[in-house]
């Protein structure tokens, strides 16, 4: 046996992170798999994932096809509306919640938009394939989500928790008829002020048709000018023209674009003989708005516009018509229903202040997020290079000459986040930054970094402590302080496997109880995000337990990660499309099938150890483990030697203390006794060492690879070497 006193032992090996560098220190794992780190800074096995939608609690059970997004929001002055939305193939669904199960309530997700005859909210043909397209986007406003679904046709939707519809409008509506008094062909109609107010028939009663003309009153539309002749009584009433036009505005206050404009109505001059009883003003005249269409779904009202006298006021502008109801002004519509189809219009032109806001219609577009107030639209359908900001809290409405090209080049718009200096906005290769201009009107676009893009929309997440992450063509990058940084060559070998073709399909979400990013992306030829990359401040780590399409964090005080996706039950021979949550493993409840995680090996290599004294060689004799109680079993330690990835040996460390077996969880019941007959309580888990003898003599360098496909959790690591200065003595190998 060799003498002790000439080992020499390592420091504690805390790992945490991985690298894929050829010397690293030994600290830092050359790869680690299926770990998280815990509260207390320990790395834990992943378990779970389970359904989120457990069979036992449903009836029927539900069945997915291909989920394309999640999204988890509450809405409501206090969260009281709790929203979990999801894509599956070519339907938007929502959970219903826990009380939607049983028979009679049948499925426990309600279709919010699908296709004909699917029974949904609104119906909308949102298209579904398997092409590499960008996830289905989802973004919570104050009042509402908008929904772009993943497809063919990406028109925006939005959802209240109550109503779904097409986000803003498309189209503006026809513009009105407008008549004059001297041309809407009814007698009792053309007046004056000799008649206004008064009876059409000459003995005094009622007309036949039940109208008065005393339901108009007096006139206010025309222009005064004095009679310089002086022949009558030193006034007269000129002649005038106006047009009209339509605005839509609906429930959420989102407006249309206004129509086009009326034909002219005109009004003619008048020059009123001297009357004692009568006054210019008297022959002031009323006009009549006709054929105002009533709006699409969802909207609550008209908003008529209508110029000031276009031959005397100086100006052809459009103003809108106020509300004659008690509101007046403060009304959001001139006509607060989507019925009425004429409009008496009796407003001077003095009661005409505000223009109508000039928005354009919704286009398709694939991309939205919220920041300073507004919506921002981007990669329309028709310009991809093409930014687009909402008025301040309408989310679906877009006013004319307020876009942004912040690339002059018009390549295509990759994704977006707010950060607290403004809006950052990525093309494939670039990364901008949008703030308020200097002048405090508007906005402004500077360039951050010209080579740096984003390749995956859905990649974007912000870190609790400030770092905007996302994954571009050269790997993951983050943004803090005004720079932007490549985060990831510690894994840039890895990044090389990353399937180029596929990335814009990558989706990422931060985790808030480890505060890690973690990216799904396609890895060595997969068509689906089958590796989660992982990043906090110590580093990288991977993930293959779900193949997530699509991931979101519940904006509650739960805090789950839900991911929608693919992942492999124990003995089934093909993975289950589902809805699942991470970290969470389901209990066996004996009341139905419980969904049970195929066993998946969780593992850490270490780096090649030695590395810095490699033109020494040494003996490792002794591998110590510091491990803590998990379950019943060994983990496997495989060893490799100088460089060369083959294994030499596998010896096997047990997953507890032989001295002091604690009780499982999975193996003792709960009131049972020991040997000696006392009860068996539950102890916290408490870390131990283990020793593992290997043999690796007169060796450069080594590496351990220390795997168990279960439950185990991992503290640090430390190992004895016997130095061999003289390489000619060496050991056989």
């Amino acid at each position: 046996m060799a003498d002790t006193r000439l080992r020499i032992k390592s420091a504690l090996l805390p790992i945490r992170a991985e690298s894929g560098k050829l010397i690293l220190p030994g600290s830092v794992g050359s790869q680690i798999e299926n770990m998280y780190l815990t509260g207390e800074g320990t790395l834990r096995s992943v378990w779970g994932p389970t359904p989120y939608v457990p069979e036992y609690l449903v009836y029927p059970p539900v069945s997915y096809t291909a989920l394309r997004g999640i999204f988890h929001t509450t809405l409501g002055p206090n969260g009281q509306k709790d929203i979990l939305l999801i894509q599956d193939d070519s339907e938007i669904l929502r959970h219903r919640g826990w009380e939607a199960g049983g028979v009679s309530s049948g499925s426990v997700w309600q279709t919010i938009i699908g296709p004909s005859g699917s029974g949904g909210l609104l119906t909308a043909d949102i298209g579904s394939d398997s092409k590499p397209r960008f996830p289905t986007q989802f973004e919570a406003t104050p009042n509402g989500v908008v929904m772009i679904p993943s497809g063919d046709s990406p028109r925006a939707f939005f959802f209240d928790g109550e109503i779904c519809l097409p986000l803003g409008y498309a189209s503006s509506p026809p513009p009105p008829v407008g008549w004059s008094p001297k041309s809407a062909g009814d007698d009792w109609y053309n007046h004056t002020g000799v008649t206004m107010g008064k009876s059409n028939d000459s003995t005094g009663g009622v007309p036949d048709d039940g109208s008065s003309p005393g339901t108009f009153g007096r006139g206010r539309l025309g222009s005064i000018a004095l009679d310089v002749t002086g022949a009558n009584d030193g006034a007269r009433v000129m002649k005038s023209t106006y047009r009209g036009a339509v605005q839509w505005i609906d429930m959420w206050g989102n407006l249309s674009p206004v129509s086009g404009r009326s034909g002219p109505v005109v009004l003619p001059p008048v020059r009123p003989k001297f009357v004692a009883s009568l006054e210019t003003d008297d022959f002031l005249h009323q006009t009549f708005w006709d054929s105002i269409e009533p709006g699409p779904p969802g909207t609550i009202g008209r908003i008529v516009c209508r110029t000031k006298d276009e031959i005397h006021s100086g100006t052809l502008d459009l103003f809108e018509l106020p509300a004659y109801a008690e509101d007046g002004f403060l009304s959001p519509a001139t006509i607060p229903d989507n019925v009425t189809t004429s409009l008496p219009d009796n407003a001077p032109d003095s009661w005409l202040l505000r223009s109508p806001p000039a928005a354009v219609p919704v286009h398709p577009f694939r991309l939205y997020t919220l920041a300073f107030g507004r919506g921002w639209a981007a990669n329309f359908t028709d310009s991809p290079g093409k930014l687009h900001p909402s008025m301040p809290g309408r989310w679906g409405t877009f006013l004319e000459n307020e876009e942004i090209y912040p690339d002059p080049r018009g390549d295509q718009i990759t994704g977006m986040i707010q950060v607290p200096e403004g809006l950052l906005v990525f093309t494939e290769t670039t990364t901008f930054l949008i703030t308020v201009s200097y002048g405090g009107e508007g906005f402004q676009s500077k360039t951050i970094h010209p080579r740096a893009g984003c390749s995956a929309p859905s990649s974007v997440a912000m870190t609790p402590n400030g770092i905007a992450i996302w994954l571009g063509r050269e790997g993951f990058y983050g943004y803090s302080g005004g720079k932007v940084a490549l985060i990831s060559d510690p894994i840039s070998n890895e990044v090389r496997h990353f399937n180029k073709s596929r990335l814009l399909q990558a989706v990422a979400a931060v985790d808030v109880e480890e505060r890690k990013y973690r990216c799904w992306v396609p890895y060595k030829g997969s068509r689906t995000n089958n590796v989660c990359w992982q990043f906090d401040e110590d580093g990288w780590t991977r993930r293959t337990d779900v193949e997530a399409a699509a991931v979101c964090v519940t904006r509650d005080h739960r805090h789950y990660m839900i991911a929608g996706g693919k992942t492999t039950e124990k003995g089934a021979s093909a993975a289950t499309e589902g809805v699942w949550l991470l970290d969470h493993q389901a209990a066996s409840s004996g009341t139905g099938h419980v969904f049970t995680p195929a066993p998946r090996d969780s593992f850490i290599q270490t780096a090649w150890l030695r590395a810095p004294s490699s033109d020494k060689k040494a003996s490792p004799t002794t591998v110590y483990l510091w491990l803590r109680e998990t379950e019943s079993g060994t983990l496997n330690v495989e060893v490799e030697r100088d460089w060369r990835g083959e294994v030499t040996q596998t010896p096997t460390a047990p997953l507890s203390p032989a001295d002091d077996t604690p009780p499982y969880w999975t193996a003792t019941l709960l009131g049972a006794v020991d040997a000696d007959g006392d009860a068996i309580t539950w102890k916290r888990r408490r870390p131990f060492w283990t020793r593992v003898d290997i043999y690796v003599p007169s060796a450069e360098t080594f590496r351990l690879k220390i795997t168990h496909t279960g439950s185990w959790e991992f503290l640090g690591m430390a190992f004895d070497e016997i130095p061999h200065p003289d390489t000619f003595r060496s050991f056989p190998k």
